[in-house]
């Protein structure tokens, strides 16, 4: 059974590339050289958000093709520590990041893909759209006193991350993402699909989770010659 499709490698090949672009003008905001109104304007926000959610939604439906997404969700969670205790060296604050979600998703999926995949794909689909505005909707109102909350979505006062993606809404992204996956599955011999690109478009969104590692520290140290 054909497990990769790559007009999706070239999707994320896309997301990783924009991703980078992205956290180098973050560290130029982080050494000086452009304003925090140029890095969170509205375009680049709205960047900023296509580009997780390309993340988040690709790993769901990469989930329905891997063979152990136990084995995948342990190596990414494993990822997103090293990149916590990175950027805890650099100075910054991440909790729970999009490295962090997209583990625990899989591990999740792990263990509820085989009921779940008993259901139409459309009705995952569906349901799980809405359950992600209601969860973002009930974490955003709802305040909790106790810190070991926020994997979840659940913040206490002071709560800081410079890249957070709880469980709650985004879980319900990913499972999504599975829906879609479950569609390529069924429609492997769609022209969109079967269509054959250059390794040079898919190459990176095949190795996306080492370049996802090691781009920020490039960058950073780059600019900090640069610019420190």
């Amino acid at each position: 059974m054909r497990r990769r499709f790559d007009v999706l490698d070239v999707w994320r090949t896309l997301a990783i590339v924009l991703m980078v672009a992205y956290h180098f003008l973050y560290d130029l905001y982080i050494f000086g050289v452009i304003s925090a109104n140029q890095l969170f304007s509205a375009p680049l926000n709205v960047l900023e958000r296509f580009i997780c959610c390309s993340f988040i939604l690709l790993a769901g439906t990469s989930a329905r093709f891997s063979r152990n997404n136990l084995r995948h969700g342990l190596i990414v969670l494993g990822a997103g520590l090293v990149v916590e205790i990175g950027a805890a060296v650099a100075g910054q604050t991440i909790r729970f990041g999009v490295l962090m979600l997209l583990g625990s998703s899989m591990v999740l999926w792990h263990f509820l893909g085989k009921g779940l995949q008993k259901l139409p794909g459309w009705s995952v689909a569906a349901g799980s759209g809405v359950l992600f505005f209601a969860a973002r909707w009930w974490t955003g109102r709802t305040a909790v006193s106790v810190p070991w909350l926020y994997p979840l979505g659940f913040t206490a006062p002071g709560f800081y991350s410079a890249d957070y993606f709880p469980l709650l809404p985004w879980f319900f992204l990913f499972l999504i993402g599975t829906a879609l996956g479950g569609w390529c599955l069924a429609h492997r011999e769609n022209r969109l699909l079967a269509v054959r690109l250059p390794g040079v478009l898919t190459w990176p969104g095949r190795h996306s989770l080492i370049i996802y590692v090691l781009h920020q520290p490039v960058l950073y140290g780059i600019s900090y010659l640069i610019w420190r």
